[in-house]
C-alpha cells in the first residue's frame, strides 16, 4: 500500500496529501481562521484519499498572541548576577500579563564547563515555595547552560518536587540559544504557551489518531524542517515562522527544483527568499516574538514594496548561484522565471515534504584536541538534535562547521555552529 504525506497548511487553510514519490494525489482549500486543522483533515479524507495509507501529518499552525494565550510564568535565573536582570527590555503589557517571580541565585557555570559557584539549592528552594499557587509554569536559564546543564538539571528537579508533576518546567539549555538572555526569553515563552500549545497540539494529534492511529504528527519550525508532536508542545517559540518557511520550501518542490529563489507576493507585499539543500540562509538577526527577542534566528528575508527593484532583490538572494532558478508565487513577473499555478498550496506541499534537521550554535573550549575535537563534536551534537527531531540517521546531510574564535574570554574557545538535516525516518512496513 502506498504511503500518503498529508501537509496542513492551517494559516491558509490547505492541505495536501502526497504519495512517496511526491506527488500531489488530493487537496483541499478551507477558509483561512474559519476551518480548524482538524476539519481540514477531515475534508482532505472525504476527498477520498485512503486514511489508512497516511503515515504522516505535517501541519503548519497558526502563531499564538503571548499576552493572550500565555499563562503566568515564574523566571529563575543561575548565575550571571553582574548580567542584565530577566526580562529585561520585556514590553509592559507582555510582563504584566505573563511574569511571575523572577529570582536570580548562585550557580552556573565557565566556558569550559567547570561550576563558577555551588548552586544555591535553598534559595531555589524559595523561589518554587514563591511560585507555588501563583504561576502556570516555570522558566529557569544557567550561566553556560549549553555546555553544562546540571544546575538547570538539578534546580528543575527541585521545583517539580515542590510544584508537582502540572506545574511544566522549561531549561535555557534546551534551546540552541548563544546568549544568556535570549535562552532565558526562550525558556519563558515556552514556559508561558506550554499549556496552550500542549491543547492545542494534543486536539490536532486526537483528530490525527481518530482517522489512522498509526499516523505520526509533526509541527513545521520556523527553519520548515519539523519537530514531533511531544517536543512541539514543549518548544511552541520554535514554530514561529513555519507558514513562510514551509512556503519557500514548497514552492520549489512544487516548481520541481532542489533549490531556488522564491519570489512571494501577497497585496502590496513581495517578500523573496532562498531555499537550498532543504535549508534556509540565515540572516543573522534574532527573531522577536511580541516585542521579545528569543533564540531563534530568522532566514535571509528580502521584504519590498510594489515600486522596488526585484530584479536586484533577486540577484542578491542567488549569492553568487547565479544558476538558481526562480519560483513565482503571486503575480508578480520575473523573466524567465517558474510561475506555479497552485501557488496558494506551497506551503502545505512544503509541510507534507519537510525534512529534519538539528543545529547546534554554541561556544566551545577546545582543549587539549583543539579545533578538530570541537568541530568533531559539534558535527555529532547537531547530528544528535536532528535525529531527535525525527531524521533517519543513515540518510544525513551535513553543513559545513563554521568557526569564530573568541578572543575576549580567558580560556582557548571557539563559536562552532553545525546543522545535519535529513529524511524523516521511515516507519517500519508492517
Amino acid at each position: 500500500m502506498s504511503r500518503l504525506r498529508v501537509g496542513l497548511d492551517a494559516v491558509a487553510a490547505r492541505a495536501v496529501a502526497m504519495d512517496e514519490r511526491s506527488r500531489i494525489v488530493a487537496s483541499c482549500r478551507g477558509l483561512p481562521e474559519a476551518d480548524s486543522p482538524s476539519r481540514l483533515l477531515g475534508a482532505l479524507v472525504a476527498e477520498g484519499i485512503d486514511a489508512a495509507a497516511i503515515d504522516r501529518v505535517v501541519a503548519i499552525l497558526p502563531e499564538p498572541v503571548p499576552a493572550e494565550t500565555g499563562a503566568r510564568v515564574g523566571v529563575l535565573r543561575i548565575g550571571g548576577a553582574t548580567a542584565l536582570p530577566p526580562l529585561v527590555g520585556w514590553p509592559a503589557g507582555m510582563s504584566g500579563a505573563l511574569a511571575g517571580p523572577v529570582a536570580m541565585v548562585r550557580g552556573g557555570h565557565e566556558y569550559d564547563g567547570t561550576p563558577s559557584a555551588p548552586l544555591d539549592l535553598a534559595a531555589v528552594a524559595e523561589f518554587a515555595r514563591r511560585c507555588a499557587g501563583n504561576v502556570r509554569a516555570v522558566a529557569l536559564a544557567g550561566v553556560h547552560g549549553l555546555e553544562n546543564p546540571d544546575h538547570e538539571q538539578q534546580a528543575a528537579a527541585l521545583l517539580a518536587d515542590v510544584l508537582g508533576p502540572e506545574i511544566p518546567v522549561r531549561k535555557g539549555s534546551e534551546t540552541e540559544a548563544i546568549g544568556l538572555l535570549e535562552r532565558e526569553n526562550t525558556a519563558a515563552l515556552d514556559a508561558a504557551l506550554a499549556e496552550f500549545a500542549r491543547a492545542r497540539i494534543a486536539e490536532l494529534g486526537a483528530a490525527v489518531r481518530k482517522h489512522n492511529p498509526e499516523a505520526e504528527l509533526y509541527l513545521v519550525r520556523g527553519d520548515g524542517t519539523v519537530l514531533p508532536e511531544l517536543a512541539a508542545q514543549r518548544h511552541a517559540t520554535a514554530c514561529l515562522g513555519a507558514a513562510r518557511a514551509a512556503m519557500l520550501h514548497g514552492a520549489a518542490r512544487l516548481a520541481g527544483v532542489a533549490a531556488a529563489v522564491v519570489v512571494e507576493t501577497t497585496g502590496g507585499q513581495t517578500v523573496v527568499g532562498t531555499t537550498r539543500g532543504g535549508l534556509l540562509p540565515e540572516s543573522g538577526a534574532h527573531r522577536e516574538f511580541g516585542g521579545i527577542r528569543i533564540g531563534a534566528r530568522l532566514p535571509r528575508l528580502t521584504v519590498l514594496n510594489r515600486e522596488s527593484s526585484l530584479s536586484s532583490a533577486v540577484a542578491r538572494a542567488r549569492y553568487g548561484y547565479d544558476d538558481l532558478p526562480v519560483v513565482l508565487v503571486g503575480d508578480r513577473s520575473v523573466p524567465d522565471a517558474i510561475r506555479l499555478l497552485d501557488g496558494d498550496l506551497a506551503a502545505a506541499v512544503g509541510a507534507a515534504t519537510a525534512e529534519a534537521a538539528g543545529s547546534v550554535d554554541r561556544i566551545f573550549w577546545q582543549g587539549t584536541g583543539g579545533r578538530e575535537d570541537s568541530a568533531a563534536r559539534a558535527r555529532q551534537l547537531a547530528r544528535d538534535a536532528a535525529v531527535r527531531a525525527g531524521a533517519d540517521p543513515r540518510t544525513l546531510r551535513e553543513t559545513p562547521v563554521k568557526e569564530a574564535l573568541m578572543t575576549y574570554v580567558p580560556v582557548p574557545a571557539a563559536r562552532l555552529q553545525a546543522t545535519a538535516v535529513g529524511p524523516i525516518l521511515e516507519p517500519v512496513a508492517p
